[in-house]
């Protein structure tokens, strides 16, 4: 989570006491979710920070009832799913998905690698949520509607598991200015919030990124042959003359792995930002 996202999640939990009540009058969508009018604030916590795939960002245990399980996104947020490895993504979609998934991204890259504004990258990893420009791709090409909501709210259940949205970048100071600001998780809502929801690929230059590079990829670059001598290379003109991205499998593999087998089978060697 960012600065402003941990400011806001804990700003959340201040705002709400222990012991208040929420109101006798809730709206219907949180009535749906089992949440009880009147019923006692039991504990607040800040959850958000602790597991990156929490999407419960705020959790409200109330007194015989459901919990509030807040999302909590600032009004300028572009992600609702950050960066999304192999593991995580086979756990909350499937492998037919994957399959989808790495055809897509296959099809970007090459077609990415092109154009005249594209970096060096050598793997495209992905998010999902707000993207304009050509670097996004509709959901919906590749997804299902209920995955938009798994990827807004989070897969299977327990406390990690989302059930409301706060979309607001305001510091709320009491729980009725928290209250007034919750949403249900819905694909209407989403769509109200972030527009068309999309795929947005991150093509990593490895001359200029270095945490990101251990991102897992969803597509890598595959050399055509072996170079006959090691070979520094950090232009896309001198890269991508030499071979073409294709598909890959869930098997973690990161823009650091590509840049090693590069190096060590084809003999092209490219820098990376220390």
């Amino acid at each position: 989570m960012s600065r402003l996202s941990d400011a806001l999640e804990f700003a959340i939990v201040r705002a709400v006491t222990i012991g208040d009540r929420l109101p006798n009058v809730l709206p219907q969508w949180m009535l749906d979710l089992g949440i009880r009018p009147s019923a006692r604030i039991i504990n607040t916590s800040g959850i958000g920070s602790k597991d990156k795939n929490n999407k419960t960002d705020v959790y409200i245990e109330l007194e015989n009832s459901k919990p509030i399980k807040i999302s909590a996104k600032l009004s300028n947020a572009d992600y609702f799913g950050n960066w999304y490895g192999h593991i995580r993504f086979l756990q909350e979609f499937s492998e037919t998905s994957f399959l989808s998934q790495t055809k897509a991204a296959t099809s970007w890259a090459n077609w990415w690698m092109n154009q005249p504004q594209a970096n060096l990258f050598v793997g495209v990893s992905i998010c999902y949520g707000r993207r304009t420009g050509k670097t996004g791709q509709d959901f919906l090409d590749i997804y299902t509607y209920d995955d938009i909501l798994s990827v807004c709210r989070g897969f299977g259940n327990g406390s990690h598991v989302a059930n409301c949205l706060y979309s607001s970048s305001h510091h709320p100071t009491s729980l009725n200015d928290v209250l007034i600001n919750l949403q249900p998780i819905t694909a209407d809502v989403i769509e109200e919030m972030v527009g068309d929801f999309k795929v947005a690929y991150r093509p990593i230059n490895p001359l200029t990124e270095r945490s990101n590079r251990g991102k897992n990829v969803y597509s890598k670059f595959q050399p055509f042959h072996k170079l006959p001598i090691r070979t520094k290379i950090t232009t896309t003109n001198e890269l991508f003359r030499l071979g073409e991205f294709v598909q890959i499998e869930p098997n973690r593999f990161n823009h650091n792995h590509i840049l090693t087998e590069l190096d060590s089978e084809y003999n092209i060697f490219i820098p990376r930002k220390c």
